[in-house]
């Protein structure tokens, strides 16, 4: 076919069937095809025969090939090389969009390192991320958060959702989180795409499982089995004396004693990171020999140490509660103590309460109540231990 050596006209251009024509100042259509072709600026630079493709025809018309010739030849005119010159505008344009549209890992981080003073232990006592790590990163984490779509969102949630529902919630709440943070930080999400997915699902009636608890009545008895001088039996022995939670007695240090009150930091205290203060727990004294026995044998500064001078981890005290055979949980000593002293003392629900660290009243209530309680909390625990021990 021969080649066209004059300007083109839009007629001309859509009955080519096929081949190169040209339109003069470097611009030329290649089509493959009568209804597709490509749009090609050729010019010389340094001599040097450059072709800079334009677009695909018909997306581009002639009109619009003609202008972005015209705007290159600008470019070559001013001793630049127009290849080149939008090879550096494509690169800052995706510089400057992965520092305002970050992929969603990178929004995961962000976030965390925005609230991790909120959280305790900047968000790894809670392990703030472990479900988005272990759920949507693996998923979504490279794609950035501005091309999110409903779908992918319900692809993350929903193989969760029914058996797994406590862990797709907690997906679902961080979710809404990031996105509402890359919202306030002016990146281009729709932060309702989490919702819309969550409105796809099925309705689930979830039962929520309580902790297993020990029965109070066979308290005394686990308490005899936990005989062994080992940092786990030791600490379930002051956990369920002290009914405060695992964490708290896991890390447990000696200058944290003072005479027969332990005094629990807030960092170990159940709350927000800031809005938590110090527990103080009255010692009965057969717990005050626990911390004495501690002292015999610990290296350290933690009274039950575990390895490489780090305090024991709570799967500690489960291995040692699965190897009596015993179901209850550690944290369902604090329910044993509970049923024991609503059916023993029934006139102290909050001293009970408050033994528990647990609020009690309204945010107003609350704003009176200055006393924790110590030496009524002390007879309670008194009356707690003797019964574990079987001194009354």
């Amino acid at each position: 076919m021969s080649r066209a050596r004059h300007k083109l006209t839009a007629t001309k251009v859509k009955n080519w069937e096929a081949g190169t024509i040209y339109d003069g100042g470097g611009l030329q259509l290649q089509k493959q095809s009568k209804s597709h072709g490509r749009w090609i600026f050729r010019y010389s630079f340094f001599g040097r025969r450059r072709d800079m493709g334009l677009g695909t025809y018909p997306v581009v018309s002639l009109a619009g090939a003609r202008i972005s010739r015209d705007h290159w030849e600008e470019v070559k005119l001013a001793d630049r090389d127009p290849i080149e010159v939008r090879n550096q505008e494509r690169a800052k344009l995706l510089e400057d969009r992965s520092a305002y549209d970050p992929t969603l890992e990178e929004a995961v981080t962000a976030c965390l390192e925005h609230r991790k003073s909120t959280l305790k232990k900047g968000g790894l006592a809670g392990r703030w991320r472990s479900p988005l790590d272990m759920h949507a990163v693996p998923l979504l984490g490279k794609r950035r958060v501005s091309t999110l779509t409903t779908n992918d969102i319900k692809r993350v949630i929903e193989p969760l959702w029914v058996d797994h529902h406590p862990t797709a919630e907690k997906l679902y709440q961080r979710l809404r989180l990031i996105l509402k943070h890359c919202v306030a930080h002016e990146i281009n999400v729709d932060p309702e795409i989490v919702d819309k997915a969550l409105g796809q699902l099925p309705a689930v009636a979830h039962q929520t499982e309580s902790i297993k608890a020990t029965p109070w009545q066979d308290v005394p008895a686990l308490y005899q089995k936990l005989s062994k001088p080992t940092s786990s039996h030791m600490a379930l022995r002051l956990l369920i004396l002290t009914v405060v939670r695992a964490d708290s007695v896991c890390g447990a240090r000696f200058e944290e004693i003072d005479g027969n009150v332990w005094i629990v930091p807030p960092l170990r205290v159940k709350g927000k990171e800031g809005k938590t203060e110090e527990f103080r727990v009255p010692l009965a004294l057969e717990a005050m020999r626990i911390v004495d026995n501690c002292s015999k044998r610990s290296r350290n500064s933690y009274l039950f140490p575990g390895h490489r001078n780090k305090p024991i981890c709570g799967n500690a005290l489960l291995e040692a509660l699965n190897d009596l055979d015993e179901p209850g949980r550690p944290h369902g000593f604090r329910s044993s103590f509970k049923d024991w002293s609503r059916e023993n003392h029934p006139g102290l629900y909050e001293i009970s309460e408050t033994s528990l660290a647990h609020k009690i009243g309204n945010k107003t209530e609350r704003s009176y109540q200055r006393s924790d309680l110590l030496e009524p909390r002390r007879a309670l625990m008194k009356a707690w231990a003797d019964y574990v021990t079987g001194s009354s």
